[in-house]
């Protein structure tokens, strides 16, 4: 076998590692998943898993770790940047539909973290930027009457919530409304539109310009 076969095929193996890593990870949980698991799932010996990742502590980094502080990093990007509010909800809907179709465990794994291991969740998020930007942007416009006084809290539940809970409850919803995956997608690209107007339209009093 060629130099460049080999390494195709390493490329091969080390994806499938991750992505059956991935998915024991979210299904069990950190804590409770085995490098053993992982092995089975990827069609693999556990001598190979560890030939290419030495420890779940590692394949764990590399897997979830590398997803999560992407995730934060768009959020640090758009709430604490000068753009204007509606921009910034129009922005996030849309980056992290995006993003959530490229990584679409990650809302699971979120879920089920912080119920079982909070402050590993926590940690991944550590170097996450402070939300005082937003926080004054808020108060700010509300202040002169372009929008709700509402909490901080309620602000990112609504947008948050709407955004991730589509990929949270895809299973049932295929299930349960006899939808296609191409369908769902086609409702998430739409949704991407319809969010920010639901959001914008509670939140502001004077239209936006």
């Amino acid at each position: 076998m060629s130099q460049e076969n080999n390494i195709a095929e390493a490329r091969t193996t080390e994806e499938r590692i991750k992505e059956a890593a991935a998915r024991v990870f979210v299904r069990k949980g950190f804590a409770a998943t085995k490098t053993r698991d992982i092995a089975e799932e990827a069609g693999i010996n556990i001598a190979s898993l560890h030939y290419y990742y030495r420890s779940k502590e590692k394949l764990f980094q590399i897997v979830i770790g590398e997803a999560m502080r992407g995730f934060s990093k768009v959020m640090d990007e758009i709430f604490n940047s000068d753009l204007p509010l509606e921009v910034k909800i129009r922005t996030f809907v849309n980056k992290y539909t995006d993003f959530f179709r490229k990584n679409p465990l990650i809302p699971i794994f979120i879920m089920s973290e912080s119920q079982t291991n909070p402050e590993k969740l926590e940690k991944m998020l550590s170097d996450q930027k402070t939300m005082d930007k937003l926080q004054r942007q808020l108060e700010e416009l509300a202040d002169k009457g372009v929008i709700r006084r509402m909490h901080m809290a309620h602000f990112m539940m609504n947008l948050v919530g709407m955004t991730v809970f589509p990929f949270v409850s895809r299973p049932v919803m295929l299930r349960k409304l006899e939808l296609s995956p191409q369908q769902y997608n086609e409702l998430l690209e739409e949704r991407k539109e319809m969010i920010p107007e639901i959001i914008i339209n509670y939140m502001y009093l004077k239209k936006p310009d």
